[in-house]
C-alpha cells in the first residue's frame, strides 16, 4: 500500500520553519492542524533523534466511514483540493489524505527552497486502514510544497520509500535519525529494534533545514483508535528537544494534544 498522507504532510510543512531564530516560535496556520507533538526551529538542524513504540491503531470497520470523514474534514477545515497545490495533478493523492484514515509517527526537518517553497525531509512509521485491516509501514518521504513527486533514494537492501515487509508491528521498538552534512546531503534511518531491521536512505538537496518536527499525524475528522504513543530521547543536534523552546501542535477534532514537552519525551494520548 503507498503511504498517501505525503501530500497533506506537504501541505503543513509550508506553514512551519523558515525563521533564522530560535528564539521565534514556528509560524503554523490554522490549516496546520494535522500533528501531534513539537516543532522547532534554530538557524539551522544537523542532527534530529528520536524513539517510540508502534502503536496500535483500530480502524473503522467500513471504508464508507472514511469517506465520511473525508468529507467533514473538507467541509470543516478547508482542506480541499484548491488549497493544496499540486494535488489536483494526483487524484489518488488527494483520496489518500482525506478520505484514508490513517496515522503515522515520524521526525522531519522542514527548510525553504526559495522564497514560497518548503521542503520537508522525514522518516518514520505509519498505518493506514483499508477494509477494516491496518496496515503497519515505515517510510522515507521528502515532499516538496511545489512538488510533490520527490523522493529520496533508499540504500540498495532498502525495501523501497514505504514498506509493509519486513513487518512493524503495534509495541515495536522505533528509532529514527535525520543527519544533514551542512551543504547538500541528507541521510535518513529508520530501524525497528524489535523485529531487527535497518534501513537507510538518502536526499540530495540545498535546502538549509530551520525546523525540527517530531510528531504524530492524523487527519481531523478521520482519525482511527490507536493506542497511546510516546516519544522518548528526542534530541536535535546532541540537545533534548526541549532545549529550543519548541511550540506544540495539536490535532484539531478530535482534539489530540500533546503531553507537556519533558526533556527529550511527550505522549500523544489516545483519542
Amino acid at each position: 500500500m503507498q503511504r498517501f498522507a505525503a501530500l497533506c504532510l506537504a501541505v503543513a510543512a509550508l506553514s512551519v520553519g523558515g525563521t533564522a531564530s530560535a528564539d521565534v516560535p514556528p509560524q503554523v496556520t490554522p490549516g496546520a492542524d494535522v500533528y501531534s507533538g513539537y516543532a522547532a526551529v534554530a538557524p539551522s538542524f544537523r542532527v534530529l533523534t528520536a524513539h517510540w513504540k508502534q502503536t496500535a491503531v483500530t480502524c473503522p470497520p467500513s471504508d464508507l466511514s472514511g469517506l465520511a470523514g473525508g468529507v467533514t474534514n473538507t467541509v470543516m477545515t478547508g482542506a480541499s483540493m484548491l488549497r493544496i497545490p499540486g494535488l489536483l495533478a494526483v487524484p489518488e493523492g488527494l483520496a489518500g489524505t482525506l478520505f484514508i484514515p490513517h496515522v503515522a509517527m515520524w521526525i522531519g526537518m522542514v527548510g525553504m527552497n526559495g522564497a514560497t517553497d518548503r521542503n520537508l525531509i522525514q522518516t518514520g512509521t505509519s498505518t493506514l486502514c483499508a477494509g477494516g485491516v491496518a496496515h503497519n509501514m515505515g517510510f522515507f518521504e521528502t515532499p516538496s510544497f511545489s512538488d510533490q513527486a520527490g523522493e529520496p533514494i533508499p540504500d540498495a537492501d532498502a525495501p523501497g520509500v514505504q514498506w509493509e515487509t519486513p513487518p512493524t508491528d503495534p509495541g515495536d521498538d522505533i528509532t529514527a535519525a535525520i543527519t544533514w552534512d551542512g551543504a547538500a546531503t541528507y541521510r535518513l534511518t529508520l530501524a525497528d529494534t524489535t523485529k531487527g531491521w535497518q534501513y537507510g536512505a538518502t536526499h540530495q538537496s540545498r535546502v538549509v533545514p530551520t525546523a525540527a518536527l517530531t510528531v504524530f499525524e492524523s487527519i481531523p475528522y478521520n482519525v482511527p483508535g490507536f493506542t497511546p504513543v510516546t516519544f522518548t530521547d528526542i534530541t536535535a543536534d546532541g540537545k533534548p528537544l526541549a532545549a529550543y523552546h519548541p511550540q506544540p501542535l495539536t490535532i484539531s477534532s478530535p482534539r489530540i494534544s500533546p503531553t507537556p514537552l519533558s526533556d527529550n519525551s511527550f505522549t500523544v494520548p489516545a483519542p
